[in-house]
């Protein structure tokens, strides 16, 4: 029997407002075909002139729910649904307890995206292709909150 592995994901959101409390908030990605196909043309050194095959955003958008209803997320999507409304690099983690796991850290600031509807959002990578996305209930950004995003992927 062949054993296979799968990549998968999970967002974690840590929400801290400016009187004090503390809000978390996690849902489940979709890795999409674009972040799947990474991992072949790497161990098949296809990768051409230039290795552009990292993570090097978070985005932001606005169109991942219809009437509040989050929308449903294929693997062969590579852009939001709605406009991008924020792009914040990222730092990127290996947990030597973890080898198999990847953490993508980014911190949407008090000031950053003031009023406006986050519901969607996306691992970006160096070359454009999006890795994985997902949508989530509608959040209204404050300048109240500071939202630190975690996000997983890992190795199965």
């Amino acid at each position: 029997m062949i054993e296979t592995q799968s990549v998968k994901g999970h967002v974690f959101f840590d929400i801290e407002y400016k009187d004090g409390h503390k809000e978390k908030i996690d849902f489940p990605n979709t890795v999409l075909i674009n972040g799947k196909r990474v991992a072949p043309l790497v161990l098949a050194n296809q990768i051409g002139n230039t290795f552009d095959y990292y993570v090097t955003k978070m985005l932001f958008g606005d169109g991942g729910t219809d009437s509040g209803t989050k929308k449903y997320v294929s693997a062969n999507r590579n852009g939001l649904f709605g406009v991008t409304r924020l792009a914040k690099p990222v730092v990127a983690t290996i947990d030597n307890l973890l080898p198999t796991q990847v953490n993508f850290t980014s911190v949407v600031k008090f000031e950053d995206a003031v009023g406006v509807i986050l519901n969607e959002m996306a691992l970006q990578m160096s070359n454009g292709d999006l890795y994985s996305m997902t949508t989530f209930s509608d959040l209204t950004k404050t300048d109240e909150m500071q939202i630190t995003i975690t996000w997983q992927i890992y190795y199965l």
